[in-house]
């Protein structure tokens, strides 16, 4: 006679196969979810570094345009001072800047004192009228035929020493000229120090 023990081993084994192979199956289900996962995972990387790789080689050309730009932008820039005292004369005059610190573009000329425009533009002057003396000082910047700014100090006996600045802004056309005239009965000074002077530049082209 068979052991009850020996009776019931049969039926559990039968019992627990069903349960392995389901077991089985869904970790083999799983599995393959995962791979299904990473793969759109890898697929989404993949799509993610060529937009980069896309972006980064935009921000390239970019830099690489701005770069050629820059090196075809005219550079236009120059500084000079009088190195000397002007008037009083009689009339007005123009003021020749004779000490050129820079002259990039070499648009300034320290022979007439005139800046004549390389390019179209927009350009910044600035200029400065010193005086040691009991005479007035008066100098203007003009555009062509045009007074556009002007640099105005009345001496006094207790105030000879003083100076005056002004700038101004200004949209220029290739070719047009820029200067500053001495008015008439006024006197500007200047010596090794460099007190009275001319400045500009080009901004925008």
């Amino acid at each position: 006679a068979c052991s009850p023990e020996a009776k019931h081993r049969p039926l559990s084994q039968s019992l627990l196969l069903p349960l392995q192979l389901g077991f089985m199956e869904a970790t083999l289900t799983a599995s393959e979810c995962q791979v299904e996962e990473q793969k759109d995972l890898l697929l989404s990387l993949r799509a993610t570094v060529e937009k980069q790789s896309s972006a980064l080689q935009e921000l390239r050309a970019t830099v690489e345009e701005l770069k050629r730009e820059n090196r075809e932008r005219p550079k236009v820039a120059f500084s000079a001072s009088l190195s000397e005292t002007k008037g009083p004369f009689n009339t007005d005059i123009t003021l020749v800047y004779k000490h050129v610190f820079t002259n990039i573009g070499n648009a300034y000329s320290p022979v007439t004192g005139i800046f004549k425009a390389p390019v179209s533009g927009i350009y910044y002057f600035r200029f400065t009228a010193f005086g040691m003396t009991s005479k007035h000082r008066r100098v203007s910047l003009y555009k062509g035929g045009q007074r556009m700014v002007t640099v105005t100090d009345h001496s006094t006996p207790h105030d000879g020493e003083d100076s005056g600045s002004n700038g101004v802004t200004l949209q220029l056309v290739e070719g047009e000229e820029v200067y500053t005239r001495l008015i008439a009965e006024h006197q500007v000074y200047d010596d090794a120090a460099h007190h009275t002077t001319f400045t500009g530049f080009l901004i925008s082209a």
